[in-house]
């Protein structure tokens, strides 16, 4: 296979690790979601719990599950930057998520809903041939706050 398509599959099946990241996370598909990282990956969401970068399965697990399990969420992603070198990639992700909690179960005060925009900045590496996330850093430009649902 030529240079050229093996850097396309490559890109492509990256993108398509993080299309399903989305679509696990928001159908709650936690063992399909918690597959697509590396036994040791380390996770920052820092901008939203303002705890320090986790690592690792049972902590990612935990912290999303924590954020998103008494909800009901649509996480977008586009326009990805990806910077190819070998078995690893860099990755900038555009991203917006819209967050909407069962009442009274918010882990944000006040809020019963949230619409984000933002992007992961992500370090992927093949393992075994496969994809996989080794870091994730959310970074959010904008988040409005709401105070009730709006469907």
């Amino acid at each position: 296979m030529n240079d050229a398509l093996s850097m396309l599959l490559d890109y492509e099946a990256i993108r398509n690790v993080k299309a399903r990241y989305c679509r696990m996370l928001d159908t709650k598909d936690w063992e399909g979601f918690i597959d697509l990282f590396t036994c040791d990956a380390v996770m920052d969401v820092q901008e939203d719990t303002g705890h320090a970068p986790i690592t690792g399965h049972e902590a990612i697990l935990e912290q999303v599950q924590f954020a998103v399990g008494d909800a009901r969420s649509a996480h977008q992603v586009h326009s990805s930057e990806i910077d190819l070198k070998g078995d690893e990639a860099s990755v900038v992700t555009a991203m917006q998520d819209r967050v909407v909690w069962a009442p009274g179960k918010s882990p944000i005060p006040g809020a019963e809903s949230i619409t984000g925009f933002g992007h992961y900045t992500e370090r992927y590496v093949r393992q075994a041939g496969t994809w996989k996330i080794a870091s994730l850093k959310l970074t959010r430009l904008y988040v409005e706050v709401h105070p009730e649902p709006v469907f």
